[in-house]
């Protein structure tokens, strides 16, 4: 595609809270998008490159860009008005081929044809456009060598920048690493049982958990053998992964909440006295001093508060 509409409303409402380098990079992997018909690179210094981002700035716009507006898929980031504005570009393509189609065919065979014609390439042409055709538009014919290999839109020589880093940031190595959790994580499951995208939500939640691969691992194995002990043949999916995944992460965490419940005992308060460097009054009970603990604690907890916000 060498044209599409933009809508200013649209586009406005939707970026207003960018900033100026954010806006400019959206812009651009829009205009890549729409030049090339199809979706952006996996691979973040992939796309970075194709929009010449190469200061810090940009290259951490293109990621909040991309995970903004873009949704990753398995065959690259995809932009649902991109693909709607192509599908429909390609559509009165089709149509237009087949009216001129239809155009040429009703000459008869046997009619000479013009010698010369402004617009030579035309003639019989199946896959000529009206735009193209019409001797009104010749202003929009293209003028191709402005946009040869090594020339800038101006004409002029292409400018040779020097090269800068490609050093990734931390941001951007974060970003990274959880994209390749993402398409690991989905290809696993789509092994073991029933096909998943990467951008499903469960995938999304799995990720947020923090697990490992292994921990993915053994909690496919545990869904699999669970089904066969059952004698269900349902392939296993991201749900039940996921269910599993939790359950698991919920009793690693549970003896943790009993050791934080030191007021539940007796040894548990003469333990957080002793941390505190509390002592139990002579003849005090238990119910008294873990009251004095209390309020010990809060009065650090103020104390600290305060501190901070000084």
């Amino acid at each position: 595609m060498n044209y599409y509409e933009h809508h200013i409303g649209d586009y406005a409402e939707a970026t207003a809270h960018l900033t100026f380098i954010e806006d400019a990079t959206y812009s651009r992997l829009i205009r890549k998008y729409y030049a090339t018909e199809k979706p952006l690179p996996i691979e973040i210094k992939l796309v970075q490159r194709l929009i010449n981002a190469r200061s810090k700035e940009e290259k951490n716009a293109v990621v909040s860009v991309l995970n903004e507006f873009f949704t990753l898929t398995d065959d690259g980031w995809r932009q649902e008005r991109c693909d709607h504005e192509i599908a429909r570009f390609k559509d009165k393509q089709l149509k237009a081929r087949r009216s001129a189609e239809g155009r040429w065919q009703s000459f008869p065979s046997d009619e000479p044809q013009p010698e010369t014609s402004p617009n030579i390439g035309c003639v019989r042409n199946a896959t000529a456009m009206r735009t193209h055709c019409s001797p009104d538009t010749k202003h929009q014919s293209p003028v191709t060598n402005l946009h040869t290999p090594g020339k800038q839109n101006n004409g002029g020589e292409k400018e040779n920048f020097p090269q800068e880093s490609t050093k990734p940031s931390d941001e951007e190595k974060l970003f990274q690493a959880r994209i390749e959790k993402y398409k690991s994580f989905a290809a696993m499951i789509s092994k073991e049982g029933r096909a998943i995208a990467v951008d499903d939500y469960r995938i999304r939640d799995i990720v947020n958990l923090g697990v490992t691969e292994a921990e993915v691992a053994e909690a496919i194995a545990t869904a699999k053998e669970t089904r066969m002990k059952v004698s269900n043949p349902t392939p296993i999916n991201a749900g039940y992964v996921l269910a599993i995944l939790k359950g698991a992460r919920k009793k690693l965490e549970t003896p943790k909440a009993d050791e934080d419940a030191w007021w539940k005992s007796n040894e548990g308060v003469d333990a957080k006295g002793r941390e505190l460097s509390m002592k139990a009054q002579a003849s005090e009970s238990y119910d008294s001093f873990k009251t004095r603990i209390f309020a010990e604690l809060r009065k650090r907890q103020e104390t600290m508060e305060k501190s901070n916000a000084n």
